[in-house]
């Protein structure tokens, strides 16, 4: 008899799938904020679909250059809330500074937590950059996976309701007087739309999305991110 692969062992995916509904949510909230700010992904581990998306309010900690989870607050929502539901917890989405656009060692540290306890085959770590910092809403997927005695971070693609989202290339950004009122009105106009594609979400499937903007900024630090999550 076949034997099935044990679930730690299944590879982490190489695109990072979610609903228009949860991207907006995402834009929403910790997109206007300035980082760092986080919240929680549920969805489906046989689907690999991110349909829930819990915002944290109330962060236990939150400076320029950390943000420590409320982990009583996510746990109690994970489980009396998205449990009963049968909405599997995927991962965890916060947001940094400009230009540090990927999970950084403090992060690592809080993943490998959360795959000794849960024992599940990869937690969603992405990294948002804000209009708040930025001028503009970005979203890099990530996710992590044990590799040795390590932790490896896997880049990987971002699909909202069926299309591709690419990265647009970067830009220097304008520092004209009249920059922050378009930018504004630009993200503005972004959210718009993704709002409108999520209301219309369930009845018409989400085609030729545009990237959305991304502005690249010259920024270097560590931080630490706290493990103490479950």
């Amino acid at each position: 008899m076949e034997q099935t692969q044990p679930e730690r062992a299944q590879p982490a995916p190489k695109q990072l799938r979610m609903t228009a509904q949860v991207l907006a949510a995402i834009c929403e909230t910790i997109g206007t904020r300035k980082a760092e700010s986080g919240g929680i992904l549920g969805g489906s581990r046989e689907t690999g679909e991110v349909t829930h998306f819990f915002f944290d309010e109330t962060p236990r900690e939150k400076t320029s250059a950390l943000y420590v989870p409320n982990n009583a607050l996510l746990n109690h929502v994970r489980k009396t809330q998205w449990k009963p539901q049968g909405i599997d917890y995927v991962g965890s989405i916060h947001s940094h500074p400009p230009s540090f656009r990927r999970p950084s060692e403090g992060d690592e540290v809080y993943a490998r937590r959360i795959l000794e306890v849960l024992e599940v085959p990869y937690p969603l770590v992405p990294i948002v950059t804000t209009l708040a910092d930025t001028g503009s809403f970005s979203l890099y997927p990530f996710a992590a996976v044990l590799d040795g005695g390590g932790v490896r971070i896997v880049e990987q693609e971002l699909m909202v309701g069926g299309s591709l989202i690419r990265p647009s290339q970067p830009h220097i950004p304008d520092t004209t007087e009249d920059a922050p009122r378009e930018a504004a009105e630009e993200y503005m106009t972004t959210l718009m739309e993704l709002s409108m594609t999520a209301m219309l979400y369930s009845s018409m499937p989400l085609s030729g999305m545009q990237p959305l903007p991304q502005r690249r900024y010259r920024h270097d630090r560590r931080k630490r991110f706290d493990d103490g999550y479950y």
